[in-house]
């Protein structure tokens, strides 16, 4: 489960926002996302001045929810092949990691509305 989903699910004014919150409540899916996707939730939000009650309320919602994954000595194994295949730059940096985490965990599919971020990762393949 990528940032963005999290992002709009809680905007209310964003034309995912129904289209997130129909993939976080569906019961028969199992959620996945990585202490990396935390992190970022808490930056994005912070950045658009989302209401810390109504960003921590989300935050406690994701803990009962959704399982999360952590960077480890495993997965930085995982980091160091894309980081050379791809040589991410800025920001796609964060993506190959979250990218590792996942695959240390043997998941494959991420869920985002931003495709593009990725697309070119041949690793994973999205799924929205």
């Amino acid at each position: 489960m990528d940032t963005n989903i999290f992002i709009y699910a809680l905007d209310k004014s964003s034309s995912y926002h129904l289209a997130a919150n129909k993939i976080l409540s569906n019961e028969s899916l199992e959620l996945y996302t990585t202490s990396k996707n935390i992190s970022e939730y808490f930056a994005v939000c912070s950045k658009l001045k989302v209401d810390i009650q109504k960003m921590v309320g989300f935050y406690e919602d994701m803990k009962n929810n959704i399982q999360i994954i952590y960077l480890s000595a495993g997965s930085l194994v995982h980091f160091e092949k894309p980081v050379e295949k791809y040589a991410p730059k800025g920001n796609r940096v964060f993506d190959v990691e979250i990218v590792s985490i996942m695959l240390h965990h043997d998941i494959k599919l991420i869920s985002t509305f931003n495709g593009k971020d990725f697309i070119a990762i041949s690793e994973v393949k999205i799924w929205v």
